[in-house]
Formats: structure tokens, sequence, C-alpha cells
């Protein structure tokens, strides 16, 4: 049996292009601003003294940024520069702006490189004024308290706006990349259920609902556009019907393209068809015939409205059955702890593993040393970023970087150690049976 899982890259694929973590906090702003201003309005009316609002996070995080986005610099500048050494199809209004960017960057870190109280400096110190004299600081300038010109502010948030305005935009998708991630957020406020903090919780119900409601229209788009012509649709068309899906994405391609082959796909992050009651742990399934004809607005006064409560004798939390990038994963329900069972008992029988658009980030550890056990098995990984899977190998499996044989695998460029092989591709141009 062939396994394959399938990560946030594959949903975003030419052709599908569901939006990416990092893209989706400035697009449901701007559905709730135009399409989804009822569906907010329920939400809001559901959910007492809620005083979360997207536009607001945006621009406190725009604000911030302009004023403290020393940490940031060194990623946003290799990320453009990268842009322009590599892209040869950059417009040369792009060309400027990636250019603008890095100048700006370049300042600001030569100025904090040149206020680095280097170790020499802070020995000829000692030596000056006695080893009692304690050089504790690593900088002569505090930065933190250091004030931007209202010109250097106002460039920075030009960029930061227009970063948000335009998230696949080449050079600026490189900006906001590391400022704005849905799923930071749903970490920072699902604390709430575990130190019974109402703010906290109120914020993660709104939020996930609404990143529900943004995804499950962004779903039945793109189920209309492929309405006549499903066996056209993207990757999962082409995924053979004995093979075992194991996906990290929430949509219900998956679901519906294995819906009564003999291995369904199994969801390893829970999914848009499910829905929970956190305090007693109990999953609720939206049948299938509701859920293609589903309406929202009637969905969140019919089975919302009912079952979010947030008096003391009648406490009722329904989420949707997202889990959240934690380390070490909550338990919303027994239904994760089987699936995550059966795919690991999937993974171990693999004859063959082929992993697309999967990120292995830190917080996926649960399922990483799933892997890390099935380095045996022959393993295709399927990325645009061959450097940066290349990397992450070195910590998952111990291979060294320059340890790798190049090839070339269906007209794309590949890198091969052992049984491991990496193919530099998106989904939709690799045929997956020929590996």
């Amino acid at each position: 049996m062939t396994v394959i899982v399938l990560g946030a890259g594959v949903d975003a694929t030419s052709g599908i292009e569901m939006p990416l973590t990092n893209e989706l906090i400035p697009q449901i702003n701007d559905f709730i601003k135009n399409d989804g201003r009822e569906i907010d309005e329920k939400l809001r009316n559901i959910i007492p003294s809620l005083r979360f609002h997207f536009d607001k996070l945006i621009k406190d995080t725009i604000e911030r940024f302009v004023q403290d986005f020393g940490r940031e610099i060194t990623k946003i500048k290799e990320g453009v520069q990268t842009v322009l050494t590599n892209d040869n199809t950059l417009s040369p209004e792009n060309q400027k702006m990636g250019q603008l960017i890095v100048a700006i960057m370049n300042k600001v870190e030569s100025m904090k490189t040149g206020a680095t109280l280097d170790q020499e400096t802070a020995e000829l110190i000692e030596e000056v004024f006695g080893e009692n004299f304690a050089v504790t600081d690593e900088s002569i300038i505090d930065f933190s308290k250091l004030v931007y010109t209202d010109t250097f502010k106002s460039v920075m948030r030009q960029i930061l706006e227009r970063s948000m305005q335009e998230p696949n935009h080449p050079i600026l998708k490189h900006v906001y990349h590391n400022l704005l991630d849905i799923e930071d957020l749903l970490m920072n406020y699902f604390i709430g259920f575990y130190i019974d903090k109402p703010a906290s919780i109120k914020n993660y119900i709104y939020i996930s609902w609404m990143l529900w409601v943004y995804l499950k229209k962004k779903e039945n788009d793109i189920y209309t556009t492929y309405s006549e012509r499903m066996h056209e649709f993207p990757v999962y068309s082409k995924i053979p019907g004995d093979w075992q899906i194991v996906t990290f994405n929430y949509s219900s391609f998956a679901y519906f393209f294995t819906k009564g082959n003999d291995y369904p796909a199994l969801y390893f992050h829970g999914n848009l068809m499910n829905y929970v009651d956190i305090q007693n742990k109990t999953e609720i399934k939206i049948e299938d015939q509701e859920y293609c004809s589903l309406d929202i607005i009637s969905f969140i006064e019919n089975q919302l409205t009912p079952n979010i409560n947030f008096e003391e004798d009648n406490i009722k939390y329904s989420i949707p059955e997202f889990l959240p990038p934690i380390k070490i994963k909550p338990v919303l329900s027994k239904t994760f702890i089987q699936t995550w069972y059966k795919a690991e008992q999937k993974m171990k029988e693999a004859d063959k593993i082929i992993i697309v658009g999967y990120s292995f980030n830190k917080s996926d550890e649960h399922f990483n040393s799933i892997l890390h056990e099935c380095i045996s098995k022959p393993i295709f990984i399927i990325d645009t970023n061959v450097d940066n899977v290349i990397k992450k190998m070195e910590k998952l499996y111990g291979f060294s970087s320059n340890s790798y044989m190049s090839m070339s695998i269906q007209g794309h460029s590949a890198k091969r150690k052992s049984q491991l092989t990496i193919i530099q591709a998106n989904a939709h141009e690799i045929n997956f049976q020929e590996l």
C-alpha cells in the first residue's frame, strides 16, 4: 500500500488555490467588510461582550511593527533578497519595491550591528576600569527606546498595508509573512480553555468559526468551478482509490474523493465537516447532504446558537474540529486518538510514502516522529523549496546537506539520499503513480 501525506501546499496548488495560513487574516477581514457582514453580526450576537476585531488586530500589528521590527529584519531581508536574485520574471516596479525594502532593512541592520558591544571592546572596558566593572549590555544603544522618524514610519506603514492588500505579491508577501498567521492567533487564545479565561475563550470561538465560515465559502466556490468535471480536480482526482490519504488540511476534498473507498482519508488535524462541544468532548458531524448545501446563516442560527452559552449554570463551548498548532496536542475528541493510531499503523505498513506540501513544523512533532521511524521505506517528498526540506531532514534523519545525489525525476530537479527522495515541484506537476 502507498500512503500519501497532504499538507497545506496541496490545497494552495494551482487550480485549487485555497489560502495559506499566513494569507487568511487579511482575506477574512476583507470578507467581513463585504459579503460576511451578516455572519459577523450573527456570531457576535451569540458571543457576549466580544472585543476582538480582525481590523483592529491588523492595525495594531502594523503599528507595533513600525515601532519595533528589529526581530523581523533578517527574515524579511533574506526572503526579499532571494526573490530579487532568483526571480527573473519580476516587473521593474516589483524590483524597485524589493530594492527599497532591502535598502531600508540594511540601514537599520547596519546601525544595530555598529552599535553591538563586541567582545574585544568589552574586554578593553574591563581592563581600563578593572574586573569589578561588569559589562552586562550587548549594545551601546537601547533600541526598544529608539524613536524612528515620521518619514520612516510612513514608508514602513505603506509597505505593510500594501503587503496585506496583495498577499500573493512576489516581494511584499515576504514582509507580512512573519506577522499575521491565523494558526498563531488560534494557539494564543486556545489557552483560555485551560485557564478558564472567558475573554480568550470568546476570542477563540469567534476566530475559529469565522475561519470555518471563510474556508467553507472558498471551498464552495471551488466545488462550483469543478461541478461538471470533478475528474479534472487537481491532485485529489489523481490519487488512486486504493491509496491511504493522511491529510493536514481542513477541506472536505480528501473526504469526498475517498468516501466509500476501503481507505477513507485520515484527517490528522481535524476538518470542516465536524465540530466539537469542548466541555464534554462530544463530536458533532454535519451530514454529507446537509454539508454540501449548507446555508451558513441558518447553521449559525439553528446549530451554533443553541450550543454556545456562557452562563455559569449552562456553559457550552462549540468549536470547529480544528487542532491548534500546539506541540503537545489537545484531545478535542476521541476521534483524534483513533485517527492518530490509524495513521501511524498505515505509515508503518506502507510500501511507499509520498509527502506533498507538508512543512515539517516543530508543532507537528508527533507526526514527524512517526516519519522518523519510517526511514527504511521509500519516501518521496514533493516541495518547491528543496533546500528548506533538506534542512528539516537534517534534524529529522541526521542527513547532512552535502550527502545527497542530484538527479532529475519527471523533468524536475531532485535530491536523493538512501531511500529518501526530494523533488522540487508543485503538487499538480507530478504523476504520483510513476514515483
